[in-house]
């Protein structure tokens, strides 16, 4: 036996040596995998069963915390019913209005009661308070007359009887919890003859729903939280979604203070208590479903995150392996891409140079060896060629622009010979222009620099249109050496020349106006003959219009002087009326050609 038992074990690790590499490898990962799972497993079991004495225990306290809050509003409304009848301007009021017969007093005292309840009540508000009503011989003030309209005027009665009984301490009424709210109801009091007289009564409603739901939903945000409140055994308050019958069941199964509860197929966590500061006792459900389905999925999710964790630790353990066989696939095919173009390292979609095994190493000695015959290569035949193209390029690059000056001087010069005084304007005021647009310099001119661009422009534009184009100038020689964003002149100008002589027939007649204004400086284009669209520019960056020609220029410029200066500058384009558009440019005023490089 102990022989066929020695051989079996010979047979099976014979068998374990010959499997190959990735399946001993596979096979280690699946075992420790298995006892993972295991474990994992074994683990939240114990954990969920922990967790769900700690849970009972939690939603104990924090449901019992929030019949502590529903006990602290109430007191806090009393002592807001105690500050009003001992409020000193709230009684001196109270006496006008039963003591004086002047309407002018009385109607005053009214107003001013109207205005102390109403800080009381936007004070206390967050207690759940509905309104507040001052009651006195004579009528009524009210801090929310819709919320107190609403209300039959015959509970308001009840309450201010109840009220007188109690000798100026505080009443609550409990009897229209289910339909109008709790009712607090407080006299104010003064002597008199050696009597107590009544000088009105506060009556203030709560807002039972919205109580109960800021109370629960403070500790749990969950809607279908339901409450129960008795007085000595005799229910005055539920919640809309429980029954007479459900009470009855609920109180006769629920044995301790907290537990859960079976009511018509549903499971419940119930607790129950005392409100301090009153004799109220309290019921307080939590749907117990939705914590089971809550913790179940948890079980579930915690399932197949292990799960698919496996799949990728098995995806992963093939890729390792494979890996192996690949990285010698990858070499023979890197050599073979090499010796068919030495010119370029082969590409085989995967970087060695920071693998230090075996493998990497065979890799990186293979691509310093290409590095070093291509670095031969570019020596000795790539790069004189490239610098030689260079050479050519840079050379062409001078011609081109040289060859236009020089072809436009010629044009000028003849011009001049055979007395055509329009053409060499043109060619002059073409050529300022077409060495401006090419210009490499500074990004910044001055005003001055601009207008003799914007000369240059309306030189050609003259000679073209003759007399159905007029242009005038006012700008204030104070702010000729200010600085602006090269070309930002003369586009409004072109966009103002090329739609108002398109729109229009008349003459054309621009103004430029520059003025200084405190601490920014206003420079006017104006023509007339064509209209801007309301919100040009804003409907140009939001992209409600479609930016095309001078649209895209308008909008460089706008946005280079913001660029420049800050959002508080740019352009600005509207009509000055129904003949006239204006573009107006804003800089700050301190922008000066000495703080600036100049051309």
């Amino acid at each position: 036996m102990e022989i066929f038992t020695m051989k079996t074990k010979k047979t099976m690790m014979t068998r374990i040596a010959n499997l190959q590499l990735g399946t001993k490898i596979v096979g280690i990962l699946l075992i420790v995998i298995l006892l993972m799972i295991s474990s994992s497993i074994a683990g939240i079991t114990m954990v969920l069963h922990s967790s769900n004495k700690l849970l009972y225990q939690a939603l104990a306290g924090s449901l019992t915390y929030s019949a502590e809050d529903i006990s602290r509003k109430i007191s806090n409304i009393e002592s807001m019913t105690s500050a009003i009848v001992s409020n000193s301007n709230i009684r001196k009021n109270l006496i006008t209005l039963n003591d004086d017969e002047s309407m002018i007093r009385t109607g005053n005292a009214k107003s001013s009661l109207e205005t102390l309840l109403a800080d009381y009540y936007q004070t206390y508000k967050n207690n759940n308070i509905s309104y507040i009503n001052l009651y006195y011989p004579g009528g009524v003030v009210q801090s929310y007359e819709a919320q107190s309209s609403s209300v039959p005027e015959q509970v308001h009665r009840e309450v201010i009887a109840a009220a007188n009984n109690v000798s100026g301490y505080p009443c609550a009424v409990t009897d229209y919890c289910n339909s109008y709210g709790l009712f607090l109801g407080r006299d104010s009091r003064r002597v008199e003859q050696m009597n107590f007289h009544r000088l009105g009564t506060v009556v203030v409603c709560v807002d039972m729903n919205r109580l109960i739901r800021s109370s629960t939903s403070s500790v749990l945000p969950s809607e279908e939280t339901q409450y129960v409140l008795m007085d000595n055994g005799t229910e005055f308050y539920h919640s809309d979604g429980i029954g007479s019958e459900q009470l009855k069941d609920i109180h006769r199964r629920l044995r301790s203070d907290y537990g859960v509860v079976t009511v018509d197929s549903n499971r419940y966590f119930a607790v129950q208590g005392t409100i301090k500061n009153t004799s109220w006792e309290y019921i307080c459900l939590v749907p117990y479903d939705h914590i089971f389905a809550a913790l179940s999925f948890t079980m579930v999710l915690a399932l197949a995150i292990i799960l698919i964790s496996v799949l990728i630790a098995i995806l992963l353990s093939r890729m390792l392996i494979r890996s192996v066989t690949e990285d010698f696939r990858r070499l023979v095919n890197k050599m073979k891409a090499f010796g068919k173009d030495e010119s370029k390292a082969p590409d085989i979609g995967y970087d060695y140079s920071g693998r230090i095994d075996e493998i990497g190493v065979l890799h990186n000695q293979f691509d310093q060896m290409t590095i070093k015959i291509q670095d031969l290569i570019q020596q000795n035949y790539v790069n004189e060629i490239l610098s030689k193209d260079a050479r050519l390029k840079a050379l062409e690059n001078q011609i081109n622009p040289h060859f236009l000056y020089n072809t436009l001087e010629a044009v000028n010069w003849r011009a001049k010979a055979i007395g055509e005084k329009n053409i060499s304007s043109m060619v002059e005021s073409l050529g300022t222009l077409l060495r401006e647009t090419l210009s490499s310099g500074s990004k910044n001119f001055t005003l001055s620099h601009e207008l003799e661009i914007v000369q240059c422009y309306l030189t050609i534009q003259r000679i073209r249109f003759e007399d159905r184009l007029t242009y005038s100038q006012n700008v204030d020689p104070a702010i000729l050496s200010v600085t602006l964003p090269h070309f930002t002149i003369q586009p409004l100008v072109e966009n103002s020349v090329n739609y108002a002589m398109e729109k229009s027939t008349e003459v054309c007649h621009i103004w430029l106006e520059g003025s200084r204004h405190k601490d920014t400086i206003v420079i006017d284009v104006i023509n007339n003959g064509s209209q801007f669209e309301n919100d040009l520019l804003e409907k140009l960056e939001n992209g409600l219009i479609t930016p095309h020609g001078f649209g895209i220029g308008l909008l460089n410029i706008h946005k280079r002087i913001q660029l420049t200066y800050g959002t508080g500058y740019g352009l600005t384009l509207f009509n000055k009326d129904e003949e006239h558009a204006v573009a107006r440019i804003i800089i700050p005023g301190g922008t000066y050609a000495e703080s600036i490089d100049r051309r």
